[in-house]
């Protein structure tokens, strides 16, 4: 038996994963029901080729592909990969599948995200802290973005309504950096339907040390499966999957060594938005052409002089 904690993106895929192909799992999670936090935002076409491997057709929960990304209403970037999806409708469709349970097991998988309520705590974590509501408006189907160096505030189109949210070193940053937002695109502040705080680590795979203790394996957020620039969607659906594939193939022993390789990218993200936010020029140029060139293939088309140009505004 394997018994997974936390159902959200990684969690509630690798259950399914795992039911489908003939192994015995459960799940646990403390809400009753899926949230609407934050993550409506996906890398498009990864998430779509995994999605499709338990039978869900990710094309049916986009609310939409927005055409361009404006940061600080200055810089103007295509949009390539990055969709906004029904991340709450799309969970209530997994989870209608679930054997939700606790209980003793050979296997344990700690899928509960930044709280990484299994596995031993991080030493020097990193955790950001998100506020975000949802309301009604009628702009442009583009990503609005207001960026400092600690954070960002964005705005971003679900159909009729827009999610308007930051995420920042503290709640009241992050409350700032919303207020700053409406100021610089004219964003009223509107009713309403919903609004909530929440939390994200913001640390690489290596830094999450351990991955694997004693029977425990961590999988997504817990163990840092996030981009550097926040998305970690896409990064936690591959990393269940390789967790499927080492213990499919009996193979669990390579499964942190996997992890490490095929998250190099977030390492790259991750130590660039440190020296950027640390002030080490030098450090963040020479690491800009790696950084342009994995975000310009799995999110939004960028130059080196696109990505100069913000740096320059981050000055608050």
């Amino acid at each position: 038996m394997i018994q997974i904690y936390g159902a959200g993106i990684a969690g509630s895929y690798l259950c399914e994963l795992l039911h489908q192909n003939g192994f015995k799992a459960r799940i646990y999670d403390v809400r009753k029901k899926p949230d609407c936090r934050c993550a409506w935002g996906i890398a498009y076409d990864e998430a779509k080729e995994l999605y499709k491997r338990i039978g869900i057709n990710l094309d049916e929960f986009i609310l939409s592909k927005p055409k361009e990304v404006i940061i600080n209403n200055k810089i103007v970037l295509k949009n390539r990969n990055v969709y906004i999806f029904d991340r709450k409708r799309l969970l209530e469709e997994v989870w209608s599948n679930l054997n939700f349970g606790d209980g003793r097991a050979d296997i344990v998988v700690d899928a509960t995200g930044h709280s990484r309520a299994i596995l031993p705590k991080i030493e020097n974590d990193s955790i950001y802290y998100t506020v975000q509501t949802v309301e009604k408006h009628d702009l442009d189907e583009n990503i609005y973005i207001q960026m400092r160096r600690t954070g960002y505030a964005w705005a971003f189109p679900l159909g009729d309504r827009w999610h308007i949210g930051a995420g920042d070193k503290s709640y009241e940053r992050a409350i700032e950096l919303v207020e700053k937002l409406r100021e610089v695109y004219g964003i009223e502040e509107r009713e309403e339907e919903c609004y909530c705080k929440g939390k994200i680590r913001m640390l690489p795979p290596s830094k999450c040390r351990p991955i694997v203790y004693r029977n425990i394996y961590g999988v997504g957020e817990s163990i840092g499966c996030v981009s550097g620039g926040g998305e970690g969607n896409a990064p936690s659906l591959r990393c269940a999957y390789i967790f499927y594939e080492c213990l499919s193939d009996e193979k669990l022993e390579e499964y942190e060594k996997r992890v490490l390789k095929e998250f190099w990218w977030i390492e790259v993200e991750h130590e660039f938005v440190r020296a950027v936010q640390e002030g080490r020029t030098f450090t963040a140029l020479k690491l800009l052409p790696k950084v342009v060139s994995i975000e310009s293939k799995r999110s939004i088309q960028q130059s080196v002089r696109d990505i100069k140009n913000l740096i320059s505004l981050l000055r608050w």
